[in-house]
């Protein structure tokens, strides 16, 4: 199984403290439709990756995959509680994970560009470019918080 990086860290990091708050919006923010899960995307620079990573609400903080980003798109989302978005992989050719074949990467690589449109999850492999924005993660953000109606499939509980 590839490294995936995943980070838990002691009670006062940042982690733990990202992981409070998104909790306390799971559970207080007044949102159009019943969120059970929330994470925080946010640029991650950690061992010289240059992706998005994420911290969840159950405190692990990884890679945003190709997998991982996939399995978001099919959730319904809202930004900061708000706005409701999908998010998924900025090409058409980045809706699969890379498979193993010749050439296994000994490691999950995070995703460093990702589309967002406004509205419900689209079914997946839809070319949607254009109709969306484009967000590549660099040193100062972009970052976004996220409520989802649930945990998206293979995600960390």
């Amino acid at each position: 199984m590839p490294d995936e990086r995943r980070q838990q860290v002691a009670a006062g990091g940042t982690v733990t403290t990202v992981r409070d708050r998104l909790q306390d919006l799971v559970r207080d923010a007044a949102t159009p439709f019943p969120c059970g899960y929330a994470v925080l995307i946010h640029p991650r620079r950690r061992l010289g990756e240059h992706g998005f990573g994420v911290i969840t609400s159950s405190g692990e903080s990884l890679p945003l995959s190709v997998a991982m980003l996939a399995a978001l798109s099919q959730v319904p989302a809202l930004v900061d509680g708000v706005t409701p978005v999908t998010l998924g992989p900025a090409e058409p050719l980045d809706w699969t994970a890379p498979e193993r074949g010749a050439f296994p990467l000994p490691e999950v690589l995070p995703v460093s560009r990702l589309a967002l449109w406004p509205g419900s999850p689209r079914v997946s492999g839809t070319s949607m470019i254009g109709l969306g924005n484009v967000l590549k993660a660099d040193a100062f953000g972009p970052q976004l918080v996220l409520l989802l109606a649930s945990r998206p499939e293979g995600w960390p509980a």
